[in-house]
């Protein structure tokens, strides 16, 4: 069963419509601009959060978690004849009537000529997981879809055209880009036309996004008549503006914002779930990280709770598995456990003495790292606290910042594998099944084994859990998992965040979804 984990905390201002209020448009900010606005292209959450207002998906989730219809008007299952007894053939039935934003009709081989977009090795596409499992697709109507897979394979569901998690992906217009050899360098990207409840009206690179409410959208018109998404150069001017009222809400609040405007009128905050996950990823890669005794020092000598209080500010809480509350199998274990005193004797242990400068080396190796962090973000603070718990026992850290942009893009450090620690979060996978993060052959930019984990047993027991659909058997097998891959320490899970919202208090219906693309009920937002 799926359940929302966490509570909603919530302010409020006091009286009636704040006097800086416009009403019926929306004013987001964010310190990040678009790679693209194509989102089958892009590495950014932030074009994921786009793709909620401005595209459809077959299937998203709402304020609790739960999958529902989008263009789908229902969620497949055994129970509706949906999927098939063998698990390897699913039947969609779209809505009728659903219009793209130049009114052209959105049919079933949109979906399927997304399909063969997102399979065109051509097509610079990072997330393929799920998608590569299809053998074909049929389109026996405008409003019937048939998936045959290759295999059973029970994350499915969860992974074709969803919002659920990393890289969501929704359905584009096949009559705007089947011409094109490839899309990387299409104008399209640049201003899409999608289907979903707002349309992109211009983009003024480095400064501000306009989407005006798409009047045809299929389940009525938005209550909104435009949204403004402005880009600023950092999080102070961002909250600047808040204060100023030129902004009701930042695209992405951060654990500062939420103290500051907490109590502030004319400003609600909310703590709501999200299966996001703040990880320091270990490039396994690397000559000192191949080593498992200097993993597990590492994730010993990280003072969790310090983190939390003094860069969340308390917002977020402690990880306990690799896998999302609402996965099958979750497994609710104490995480790594912080302890400089043995982190250091580990090292001793196994050799590694301290130099002159007070850095641990072995046989010429010295235990100095570098890690890559997002600039201008809680990266650098976080990077800090780092470099200071694991000075303590005997690493050398240093910092190398990138732009937004660049760290996280497909030609990024962190994708390429130049690093030897990076901090970033994942939305974790809806379905446990976490092979495309860990799997041997998986290694970035074919997957998203990012930190270049090799474990034949684990290895091993992902594919035995992808063989059935029984929800038991598949829960004892992904607990396993997480017990050996806690053992072996390919990354440190830091904490699970809580989405934070920070709004004039004027907005109403605003609902974020704990996955990806949060934004699944923007035509009911008002204010």
């Amino acid at each position: 069963m799926l359940t929302a984990i966490g509570c909603t905390q919530l302010h409020t201002a006091k009286g009636g419509r704040n006097s800086w209020t416009i009403p019926g448009v929306l004013r987001l900010g964010d310190v990040a601009e678009p790679d693209s606005l194509n989102p089958l292209l892009s590495t950014m959450d932030l074009s994921y959060d786009l793709s909620s207002l401005t595209f459809s998906y077959l299937i998203v989730a709402d304020g609790h978690g739960k999958p529902t219809g989008d263009l789908a008007t229902q969620v497949p299952s055994l129970e509706n004849g949906g999927i098939s007894r063998d698990g390897r053939t699913y039947v969609y039935h779209l809505h009728r009537g659903v219009l793209w934003h130049d009114g052209a009709r959105l049919t079933s081989r949109d979906v399927a000529f997304t399909w063969r977009t997102i399979m065109d090795a051509r097509n610079n596409v990072l997330h393929r997981e799920g998608f590569q499992e299809v053998q074909r697709i049929d389109a026996p109507d405008d409003v019937t879809l048939v998936v045959h897979l290759r295999r059973r394979y029970p994350p499915f569901l969860t992974q074709f055209f969803t919002t659920l998690q990393e890289g969501a992906k929704p359905v584009l217009p096949e009559h705007l880009l089947a011409h094109l050899r490839e899309i990387n360098d299409a104008a399209y990207n640049a201003l899409p036309v999608g289907s979903g409840p707002f349309r992109f009206a211009s983009w003024d690179r480095g400064q501000r996004i306009v989407l005006v409410a798409n009047e045809r959208y299929f389940r009525g018109p938005p209550r909104l008549r435009r949204i403004e998404v402005r880009v600023v150069p950092d999080v102070n001017t961002l909250m600047t503006l808040m204060r100023t009222h030129e902004v009701d809400m930042p695209v992405s609040a951060t654990p500062l914002m939420y103290v500051r405007f907490r109590d502030a009128s004319g400003f609600r905050t909310m703590l709501t779930p999200w299966n996001s996950q703040s990880i320091l990823a270990l490039n396994n890669g690397r000559p000192t990280l191949r080593y498992l005794e200097v993993r597990e020092a590492i994730a010993w000598a990280i003072d969790y709770d310090a983190l939390i209080q003094k860069i969340w500010y308390g917002t977020a809480r402690r990880a306990q598995d690799i896998v999302p509350p609402t996965a099958v199998g979750y497994l609710d274990e104490p995480p790594y456990r912080y302890d400089p005193g043995a982190a250091t004797a580990l090292l001793a242990r196994f050799g590694w003495r301290p130099m002159a400068d007070g850095v641990r080396s072995r046989k010429g190796q010295r235990l100095e790292l570098v890690m890559v962090i997002a600039a201008g973000g809680t990266s650098e603070a976080v990077g800090v606290q780092l470099q200071s718990m694991l000075r303590r026992i005997g690493i050398g850290l240093t910092l190398k910042a990138y732009p937004y942009r660049g760290i996280y893009a497909f030609d990024g450090p962190i994708v390429r594998g130049n690093y030897d620690l990076a901090l970033f979060a994942n939305t974790l996978s809806y379905d446990p099944d976490n092979t495309a993060r860990l799997a041997c052959n998986q290694f970035a930019p074919k997957g998203e084994n990012e930190v270049r984990y090799c474990d034949r047993t684990v290895d091993a027991l992902e594919g035995a859990g992808l063989t059935t659909d029984e929800s038991g058997k598949r829960a004892a097998i992904y607990r396993v998992i997480a017990k050996r891959v806690r053992a072996t320490v390919p990354f440190v899970p830091l904490l699970m965040q809580q989405r934070i919202t920070v709004a004039n208090s004027d907005l109403s219906g605003y609902d974020p979804a704990p996955v990806a693309a949060p934004w699944w009920n923007a035509r009911e937002w008002s204010i």
